[in-house]
């Protein structure tokens, strides 16, 4: 394998090993420090920005100033830089920093390949050579750590659903991440000893299972996969979720033939790689391991009438070549045969299906059925199916069941699946209790991974709460904990949820790197629900920085949602979100299907905030098509809806809408009764960004009623929330409306400063357009008026022009 490595002065820097070394000896650097150099290095002919190194370093939102600063004086002081004489790492000021050495060299080294260890020589007979692979030591590929909208009355805004979906990135997949975790038995509450002399963490992947056997046996190919992920994890390894191998390997599961290929994607680079093999021999099954960590290599096989049995016995012999104690059996008869079902259910739910999951547990004797893993595990398929009635009815049924004094670990599990349930269902009081509840089992067990999944629900809770400071706390605890577990899919999870926050605090900018990078690593690791989440994330903040294609291009890639959900209720925000970005670049009749099929097909229960999204959308378009009478219907039918402090732009911009098609009506005093009700809600949070559309709401009243001073102040206290966001979709929505009511005012001038503004989204936004149509045209600037004009009609699509801006010369596109 060949790697990029840079040379300069005397120092040598390996990116993917994370290595730094000075005439041949190491530097001892955090790795996140080495990153950072390794990225300024890469981009060495341009000036790096600071938020861009930190969202590709840490790929994180709550990166501090003081960890940035950090980083860099340390490197500065160990490659024996000064940051006064600003050689080797150049701050730019305003900007970021820049990698400014001259004598920066960049070869490649072929990796070499480790002699065969001793400990290789003495292990058991070896498995056939079309299985035994000599592995090399594997580079490390610098991990990506990453991991809506009511709309405006022009263009629908980005942001509305994030209040209901915003912390969704956690949970679309939430009981998936311990999903093969909970079909199992729980241990008990006492964990393996550890030798003293033993490694604190070994990390360690296992790939599927070779199977030579009938076709009826091949469930034994993820099952056992997980099984043997199990027995180690409790040996205390740190085994990286089946899921998450699984989804690094293509649909047909294909087992690579390198191991070192396995690391470098999982960016494990020491981790122990295990390929289990089994063969069914008359009535005997022999299960043969192999495990490599690129330097060496261990053996360990079994033999036995039950195929789990085979598989626990040659992962404990595996687990003592690994310095490990074996943890201790308890099963009996009953619990091996649920556990093969809860085994062969994992396998299909890992295989994405569903059906096949629950047929096994129809096949199941009643007995099994009764076992509270089984239970579990058809609460399980009920959340992923969109049965979340069903869902929770069985997790609180098997909680009755289950004692924290005797079963903590599964109870845990179970009140996991509950909360994720209670989310769904936006229950946000009782999913937060739940999750707590598990936090406060789980943590004296010391099983990392169900604790993760518990402390991402919160975070998801505090995110819909409007608690973002909490929020980015919480989530800060699951990423460590994740980090910990070797859980890449936990991490991206986590990071999607981070990149969600960012776009909460009206930071598209900052969100949409970590958003983009966190749907890399959730579509590596096949997981389609998480993954179409974070397109759907990155749609919104397209959206709100007013990139109309891509965002429309972006929806295509989860287009159509049968194909990469079989959550029928995901699908319907698959739909609103398509329909959006629709709208957004003027196809107003496509996204009218869309909106409309969700009104006609959708549950008015279970989909109730959706609906209200759909209705909302239905709003804005028949504004943008001259049918005021049409607005307030739709706007009537979306305010209905019970919408909690998660959904205030919602209201805000629905609201907003109603107005706007009152006024045109002429029912002013009308339109008055909803100002009054947003200016109540303001005051629940007045330092909330989307107040800005509460204010622009009381400015187009105060016009309406010929208030003109009024108006002008409420519009310029509008316009500098929107200034104090910085984003571009705040920006013109306000200077649409804003900047008549300043030439109507005859402050041409201010008007002037508002187009320069938005100028530059001009060539994108039709709305940027329309305000330099009316500005130049005021100015008199007749060439310059019809430029714009032209751009408004190439971006206009279905949307209709105000007539009163088309009195300039009559010009086609």
């Amino acid at each position: 394998m060949s790697r990029v490595c840079y040379r300069f002065g005397a120092f040598r820097l390996n990116p993917h090993a994370r290595e730094l070394h000075r005439s041949g000896e190491r530097i001892a650097l955090p790795t996140s420090h080495i990153d950072c150099l390794a990225y300024l290095i890469q981009h060495r002919d341009r000036p790096v920005g600071r938020d861009e190194l930190t969202a590709a370093v840490w790929g994180r939102v709550d990166v501090s100033d003081v960890s940035l600063n950090h980083a860099i004086m340390r490197l500065r002081r160990q490659l024996g830089l000064s940051g006064s004489e600003q050689e080797g790492i150049r701050t730019v000021w305003g900007v970021g920093y820049r990698w400014v050495m001259d004598d920066t060299v960049v070869e490649a080294e072929d990796a070499p390949v480790a002699p065969p260890s001793p400990a290789a020589a003495e292990a058991p007979a070896p498995l056939p050579a079309a299985v035994v692979a000599v592995v090399e030591p594997a580079p490390l590929a610098a991990p990506v750590d990453a991991a809506p909208p009511a709309l405006v009355p022009a263009v629908p805004r980005p942001a509305s659903r994030r209040a209901w979906l915003w912390g969704l990135a956690a949970l679309v997949a939430l009981v998936l991440a311990g999903w093969a975790l909970s079909l199992r038995r729980a241990p008990p509450p006492q964990t393996a000893a550890v030798p003293a002399s033993a490694p604190a963490s070994i990390p360690a992947l296992v790939l599927p299972v070779q199977v030579e056997a009938p076709d009826g046996w091949a469930w034994l190919r993820l099952g056992v996969m997980d099984l043997v992920a199990t027995q180690l994890r409790r040996g205390g390894l740190a085994v990286t979720p089946s899921e998450a191998v699984v989804g690094l390997l293509n649909p047909q599961l294909d087992v690579p033939t390198e191991d070192g290929w396995v690391r470098e994607r999982m960016a494990t680079p020491q981790a122990w790689v295990v390929r289990p093999r089994v063969r069914l021999a008359g009535s005997s099954w022999q299960m043969a391991l192999q495990a490599s960590d690129g330097h060496r290599a261990l053996y360990a096989d079994a033999v036995g009438e039950d195929v789990l049995h085979a598989a626990r016995t040659a992962t404990d012999r595996l687990l003592v070549k690994l310095g490990r104690v074996p943890p201790a059996t308890t099963e009996t008869s009953l619990s091996r045969v649920a556990e093969e079902t809860a085994q062969r259910i994992s396998a299909a739910v890992l295989a994405g299906q569903l059906d096949v999951a629950r047929a096994l547990i129809d096949a199941a004797s009643p007995e099994i059925r009764g076992t509270p893993e089984i239970a579990l595990a058809q609460a399980n398929i009920d959340f992923f199916s969109g049965n979340y009635e069903a869902s929770a009815r069985g997790a609180e049924a098997l909680l009755d069941r289950l004692s924290p004094d005797t079963a903590p670990l599964l109870r845990a599990r179970a009140l996991h699946t509950l909360g994720s349930t209670y989310f769904r269902q936006d229950r946000l009081e009782a999913a937060d209790a739940a999750f707590a509840e598990g936090i406060r089992l789980v943590e004296p067990l010391g099983e990392r991974s169900t604790l993760a999944g518990a402390y991402t629900g919160r975070g998801a809770v505090a995110g819909r709460s409007r608690r973002l400071d909490d929020a980015v706390r919480l989530f800060g605890t699951a990423r460590m904990l994740h980090e910990q577990t070797n859980d890449a899919f936990g991490v991206a999870r986590v990071d999607l949820n981070l990149g969600v926050v960012a776009m909460d605090r009206a930071q598209p900018a900052m969100a949409l790197p970590i958003l983009e990078a966190a749907a890399a690593r959730l579509e590596t690791l096949a997981v389609p629900e998480a993954w179409a989440f974070a397109l759907r994330s990155i749609v919104d903040a397209q959206l709100m920085l007013l990139q109309h294609p891509a965002a429309l291009a972006t929806s295509e890639r989860f287009w159509p949602p049968e194909s990469h959900s079989r959550n029928t209720r995901e699908r319907w925000w698959m739909t609103q979100s398509r329909a959006v970005a629709l709208a957004a670049n003027g196809r107003l009749t496509d996204a009218e299907a869309l909106a409309a099929q969700i009104r006609d097909l959708s549950s008015p229960t279970d989909d109730a905030i959706v609906r209200a999204e759909a209705d909302s959308l239905l709003a804005s378009i028949a504004l943008l098509r001259g049918s005021p009478e049409t607005v307030v219907q739709h706007a009537q039918e979306a305010l209905a809806v019970t919408l909690g402090p998660g959904n205030r732009l919602t209201m805000a911009t629905t609201r907003l809408t109603r107005i706007r098609a009152l006024h045109r009506l002429g029912r002013v005093a009308e339109a008055a009764e909803d100002v009054r009700y947003l200016q109540a809600q303001a005051l629940e949070a007045p330092d909330d960004w989307r107040v800005l559309f509460i204010r622009l709401a009381e400015a187009e009243q105060a016009g309406a009623e010929g208030r003109r001073d009024a108006a002008l102040a409420a519009y310029a206290t509008a316009m500098s929330l929107a200034e104090a966001t910085g984003v571009p979709e705040n920006l013109v929505v306000v200077g649409e409306s804003y900047v008549p009511a300043l030439l109507a005012a005859g402050q041409r001038e201010k008007a002037g400063a508002i187009a320069g503004r938005v100028a530059p989204w001009a060539g994108q936004d039709l709305r940027a357009a329309l305000i330099q149509v009316a500005v130049h045209r005021a100015l008199g600037d007749r060439a310059a008026a019809e430029h714009a004009l032209r751009q408004a009609r190439q971006l206009a699509g279905e949307r209709l022009l105000p007539a009163e801006l088309l009195g300039v010369a009559d010009v086609t596109p």
